[in-house]
């Protein structure tokens, strides 16, 4: 078979001004479209954008994709060609990597705020990381910036005591996510669970429902751009998984009972780490059958499902490690075949 010639970047057709083009990747085409828009917006003003109080939530989400750029930047080699204002690759970051919004804090490390009183331990410690299913989140928060940026939706000052599942917020001018609730608690008294938050540069979060709200208090400019009227957000797009289990767990009261749930994450991430949940029964599980979600977020899917199953449902109280009691929801006395039948109506 003949070599194939890539008359492209050969580099003996090149004339003397021209360069190896380098070749497109899924980050690179994304890293493209940022600094467009980035440009886009210096043309407009005359001036990079920056993160501020005070700002516009489009300036913001802007200088927080440009800190983002340049943090990245020795991935990112094929987009020196398109860096025409020397804005990533003409000058050193400042960003620290470690400057993460949602653990900074303003104190000194020996500065004590009022007196110390004792506080429930976390269980792990929340963490970023890249994302490893962000294509799947990417075309929602494309759609979320241009319904923010053309004026169809307005985000709103954050004044929540708690988020909801599918919910979207701006913190420090970068698009936040809630694409999974689990195991929730009470902590100090208030009513706490564990997020799965996806961030718009590709990076995740499990941190506690709690840390989110205070993070959001915290930033005056935050804002809240909901769900209301998201419905084209997910029309077409693959939004989550709806899963039926059954417990592995030896109480006789657990017998015969399926717990029905969705997730806007893999199954094998909402399942992971069952025996330290109550809505898990803090037992491993057995995942019998999963069905993916299309046309309905997960949010709204699981309600709708529920409400198919309600004459199933089955209240169970489940007694913690640490002698606590918690209340188990989404558990059905029901045959695989019967909760099929009710999600195929649920969602037809």
């Amino acid at each position: 078979m003949p070599e194939t010639i890539d008359y492209l970047n050969d580099e003996l057709l090149l004339t003397s001004d021209e360069k190896p083009r380098a070749p497109q990747t899924p980050l690179l085409d994304r890293a493209v479209e940022v600094i467009k828009r980035i440009n886009a917006f210096i043309d407009e003003t005359g001036a990079e954008p920056v993160s501020e109080p005070g700002r516009g939530v489009r300036e913001r989400m802007l200088a927080n994709e440009l800190a983002g750029l340049r943090a990245s930047k020795a991935d990112l080699d094929g987009l020196a060609s398109y860096d025409t204002r020397a804005l990533i690759f003409g000058r050193t970051s400042g960003a620290d990597p470690l400057d993460d919004p949602l653990i900074s804090d303003d104190l000194d490390i020996f500065e004590v705020r009022g007196e110390l009183k004792p506080m429930a331990r976390p269980d792990f410690v929340a963490d970023r990381r890249p994302c490893p299913d962000f294509e799947r989140f990417e075309s929602l928060f494309i759609r979320v910036r241009k319904t923010v940026e053309g004026g169809k939706r307005t985000p709103q000052p954050f004044r929540q005591e708690r988020v909801e599942l599918g919910e979207f917020f701006v913190l420090k001018g970068q698009i936040v996510h809630v694409a999974d609730v689990r195991d929730e608690h009470r902590r100090n008294g208030k009513l706490d669970a564990r997020l799965r938050v996806i961030f718009d540069n590709g990076t995740e979060s499990n941190l506690l429902m709690s840390s989110l709200v205070r993070r959001l208090y915290e930033d005056k400019d935050a804002r809240r751009i909901g769900t209301a009227g998201a419905g084209p957000l997910f029309e077409g797009a693959q939004t989550g998984f709806v899963y039926v289990l059954r417990s592995r767990s030896n109480k006789p009261e657990v017998q015969g009972l399926l717990k029905v749930g969705t997730t806007s994450g893999t199954v094998e991430d909402r399942v992971a780490r069952a025996e330290t949940q109550s809505t898990f029964l803090f037992a491993p599980v057995e995942v019998l059958v999963t069905y993916e979600l299309k046309g309905y977020s997960a949010k709204e899917a699981e309600q709708r499902i529920h409400r198919a199953l309600r004459t199933y449902h089955t209240a169970l109280k489940v007694i913690g490690p640490d002698g606590r009691s918690f209340s188990a929801v989404e558990w059905f006395k029901a045959t695989p075949e019967l909760v099929e039948e009710a999600i195929n109506v649920a969602l037809s």
